[in-house]
């Protein structure tokens, strides 16, 4: 009997035994998946990203060097984080331990050398994507970079070192989250730094910290004027010109091929429309992955519709212009009777407006019609859609 008795005790301890066991088990595992749910910058590839094995950076000499001083980030970049950051970043975060949020087992990606993977970079839009393993409600991403005569050889990222260019607005949980930050005129190699910051009411105060180097190259020649800009040689050819690039957006450009990676500012035609990448990209059709943050930026139809012939002539004087708007000294003035500019409005290419007590020229109609940052003489990227024709005054 009393081995009997002593049973169904037995049974009741080890079921509670076992209970308490599958309960720290459950929360060791939601743990777990809280402390893996991160992100980290794709696009272009930071320093973290490039020195995993999938990336095939953990044998270059600068990731050695980072896995021998302590880098569990070349396993997981996505976990280079703070749990408590709650915007205080500059405080949990000393100087000389930015790249790796002051982590002792991320220590190696602060080592100052100037060798790691950079990605060649030119001043103005850029797009930069953070991948994110889980997502999270956000307060905003947040861009630096670091002033001219930085030398990333020299001493481990300061603060002090970085100056900041851009921030996001709150967003929603997302897969992925893609910036178009512009990026200032700067030589040599430099650090983006970037931190995503979690929304701390809605969500949780966690930050993630990423260091993205990137080397300033050689201009390409599409920021130089238009080619059409430079066959003018008379006013009467100007309008016939005129009348040729409002017809046709999508002359010379090649046919949008899925097997092919194109990069900003590439552009393509597809499906009778014209379209330029807004990253790199390989098989995203852009008739299914435009939009401004998006692959491709929809710049409008090839064939826009011809204009009257005194807007054409319009259109034709403001080429000129352009073509000469290099020089501040050769901008003319006088008395603009175009419309006032409307942000958010549909612009065709060669369209006039007035803004901010100056004429401007619709140069790409999609980025035109965006606004925002497009917004001719105001927004940080307005000269990627607009040129300068005359001041009004």
């Amino acid at each position: 009997m009393a081995i009997t008795n002593n049973q169904p005790v037995s049974r009741v301890k080890s079921f509670k035994a076992i209970g308490l066991s599958a309960l720290f088990g459950a929360a060791a595992l939601l743990s777990t998946v809280e402390v893996s749910a991160h992100g980290y910058v794709s696009s272009p590839k930071s320093r973290a990203f490039l020195c995993t094995s999938a990336q095939g950076g953990g044998s270059s000499p600068a990731c050695v060097a980072a896995a021998a001083a302590g880098n569990s980030s070349q396993y997981e970049p996505q976990s280079i984080g703070i749990g408590g950051a709650n915007d205080n970043h500059q405080n949990l975060i000393p100087d000389g331990k930015l790249c790796g949020a002051n982590i002792g087992s991320m220590n190696g990606l602060n080592l100052a050398r100037n060798d790691w993977g950079a990605t060649t970079v030119s001043a103005g839009p850029r797009a930069f994507i953070w991948t994110n393993t889980a997502a999270h409600k956000t307060k905003y991403f947040r861009y630096y970079i670091t002033k001219q005569g930085f030398n990333p050889g020299a001493a481990p990222l300061k603060w002090s070192d970085l100056e900041q260019i851009h921030q996001s607005a709150p967003a929603d949980r997302e897969q992925t989250s893609t910036h178009i930050v512009n990026l200032p005129q700067r030589t040599g190699r430099h650090i983006v730094y970037s931190i995503w910051q979690r929304d701390p009411v809605a969500d949780a105060p966690e930050a993630f910290y990423q260091c993205i180097d990137v080397v300033y190259g050689t201009p390409t020649s599409s920021s130089s004027a238009p080619s059409s800009v430079s066959v003018v040689s008379s006013s009467s050819s100007v309008v016939t010109t005129s009348s040729s690039i409002s017809n046709n957006t999508c002359a010379g450009l090649p046919t949008w091929n899925a097997n092919t990676a194109y990069t900003n500012p590439q552009q393509v035609q597809h499906n009778n429309r014209r379209y330029s990448a807004n990253y790199w990209t390989q098989g995203n059709d852009p008739a299914l992955t435009s939009g401004q943050y998006n692959y491709w930026l929809d710049l409008g139809a090839c064939s826009e519709g011809g204009s009257s012939v005194s807007s054409s002539v319009v259109a034709s004087s403001s080429i000129v212009a352009t073509s000469s708007s290099r020089s501040s000294s050769s901008v003319s003035t006088g008395n603009c009777t175009s419309p006032a500019y409307v942000n958010g409005a549909s612009y065709a290419n060669n369209a006039l407006v007035q803004n901010g007590g100056s004429e401007y020229r619709c140069t790409v109609s999609g980025w035109c019609s965006q606004g925002g940052a497009y917004a001719p003489g105001t927004g940080w990227a307005w000269t990627n859609a607009w040129a300068l024709v005359r001041s009004c005054q």
